[in-house]
């Protein structure tokens, strides 16, 4: 069996299995990343050629996007992670950034389980971040954070570690005054939603570069804030995006945090009416695998989380 063919298999296998599907929808403010670090995803599943730099942009498909560098059309990929001996299947909607293609946003977010909300670790939380954010929270998605383009801090920046940890901190506290300012109004959700880095629901990194820290990815691996300005400073990204690849770090993420669509509580009811989920036929497939997440890590030195909670 060719290498297209079993990938493809596997993903029509995992369709029949809900508890190890997870739908979810990559949002952001325009030129926050969003599709460059789809490009890591695809990468890290073996459907496109890993190349030093996450610059294809494979789900701008059509001319205009290409032409004006923008994502105008929701575009939909499937593909298969291995997290803690299982596999699973991660159906993924990749959004318009810009607001003025926001009717896309809420299409795809009444489509899936969970969002991945990308914010520009220099800007920070941006108009169409708080607008994506309620988009999700309106139809009761979960959302996660990965703070993007942390590469800049070191490289324009040149910020040191506890620098940025503050500015990383900084970033997390303005989304979560969102998320809960907007919940606060939101009688169905009831549960708390807020990311914390402590509860691995936060991820750090650059997408272009292809790399990507957790605090359960620091634990394993023991790299520290230190470990990334040197290796950045050094101009050794590649080094750095082998020790911890973007993409295990976020569907890592997604495989334990974002619900599937049997354990989602359907209590949350959507503004826009009930609403099932369920999974889509691959219009592309592919695998990647990672080391599993242990809660019995011990934390490093290179990260002090300040909760961030009120």
């Amino acid at each position: 069996m060719g290498r297209r063919k079993k990938i493809v298999q596997e993903c029509e296998e995992l369709m029949d299995e809900p508890e190890q599907i997870r739908n979810i929808a990559i949002a952001a403010h325009v030129d926050h990343g969003k599709t460059t670090l789809t490009d890591n995803l695809l990468a890290g599943a073996g459907m496109i050629a890993d190349a030093d730099e996450a610059t294809q942009l494979v789900m701008d498909t059509e001319e205009d996007e290409q032409e004006r560098g923008i994502t105008i059309d929701a575009a939909n990929v499937s593909m298969t992670h291995e997290y803690e001996e299982e596999n699973h299947l991660i159906n993924l909607i990749d959004t318009p950034g810009h607001v003025d293609f926001g009717g896309d946003v809420t299409r795809a977010m009444r489509a899936v389980d969970g969002a991945l909300v990308v914010v520009d670790a220099v800007e920070g939380a941006m108009p169409q971040t708080e607008t994506v954010v309620r988009q999700a929270l309106r139809e009761g998605v979960k959302p996660a954070l990965f703070i993007n383009k942390v590469d800049r801090l070191i490289s324009e920046l040149q910020e040191g570690p506890e620098e940025m940890q503050q500015r990383l901190q900084d970033v997390i506290g303005d989304v979560n005054e969102l998320i809960r300012g907007m919940t606060e109004e939101m009688d169905d959700i009831t549960e708390d939603w807020t990311v914390s880095v402590e509860e691995g629901t936060v991820g750090f990194g650059s997408a272009l570069y292809k790399w990507g820290v957790s605090l359960p990815s620091m634990q394993r691996t023991g790299m520290s804030f230190a470990d990334i300005i040197e290796l950045e400073q050094d101009h050794k990204r590649q080094e750095l995006h082998e020790r911890t690849p973007l993409s295990n770090v976020v569907l890592d993420m997604v495989a334990e945090h974002f619900p599937n669509p049997s354990r989602r509580s359907r209590s949350v009811s959507r503004v826009s009416g009930a609403a099932t989920t369920s999974p889509r036929s691959p219009r592309t497939c592919g695998r990647s695998t990672a080391r599993a997440t242990s809660s019995s890590w011990r934390p490093t030195s290179g990260w002090t989380p300040t909760p961030v909670r009120s």
